[in-house]
């Protein structure tokens, strides 16, 4: 059965932890075209109007710290699992009350569009019983998961961290220990034909790439 209820509020988790080796300097802080700001303060603009539940910014890196000052409803938090990004989710979720987007700091077009529809989806596939029937809203690119352009519920939170404890560090590990609702390339491809908004840069040539999306 579908019934609709009001879209539920969530909170934004930005997860800046990686060391961008790659990169040869901190991804969050790469110069937007244009704006000039960096891209870390880019995504949490895009997807702040969608965040009525406040933001928790994840990283253990003071120059990414400094960009966002205290102010009601931002929490600025150093990762507690660190070495992996699953561990920075789960330090997100756990300052989280109930649903949060999850987005990494080196997605530069991440869809505000998409995000909505997510949540959307959450208030419209419920149980026999009008409940929530997904405890994660996950996009599916070329099969596989992309677990940071995605919701999660803190109901993900124990999975999360008995993972952890497993030793394992894949994001996408705990999803079959929770009630995980994957969305394909047709469902998403009318907002994003091209699915640009999971594009990732890891290297400057794929900064170089995606640049010319942002200007």
């Amino acid at each position: 059965m579908s019934r609709q209820h009001p879209d539920p509020p969530v909170a934004l988790i930005l997860n800046a932890g990686g060391q961008s080796r790659r990169m040869g300097q901190p991804k969050a802080l790469l110069p937007v075209p244009g704006s000039g700001q960096p891209l870390a303060l880019h995504i949490v603009r895009r997807l702040r109007p969608l965040a009525a539940g406040g933001l928790v910014v994840v990283t253990n890196q003071a120059e990414i710290a400094r960009l966002f000052p205290p102010e009601e409803g931002v929490q600025v938090l150093g990762d507690a699992y660190p070495g992996g990004a699953l561990g920075g989710l789960a330090t997100g979720l756990g300052a989280c009350d109930g649903w949060a987007m999850a987005v990494a700091c080196d997605m530069p077009l991440v869809s505000r569009e998409i995000f909505a529809w997510l949540i959307q989806l959450v208030s419209r596939e419920l149980d026999e019983g009008g409940a929530e029937r997904w405890d994660a809203v996950v996009p599916l690119v070329a099969g596989y998961p992309q677990s940071f352009h995605a919701l999660y519920h803190r109901r993900c939170l124990p999975a999360i961290e008995a993972t952890l404890r497993r030793g394992e560090r894949r994001v996408a590990s705990f999803l079959a220990d929770v009630r995980t609702r994957y969305v394909t390339e047709e469902e998403i491809r009318p907002l994003d034909p091209a699915l640009r908004s999971f594009l990732n840069v890891n290297t400057p040539e794929e900064w170089a790439a995606v640049r010319p999306f942002l200007t």
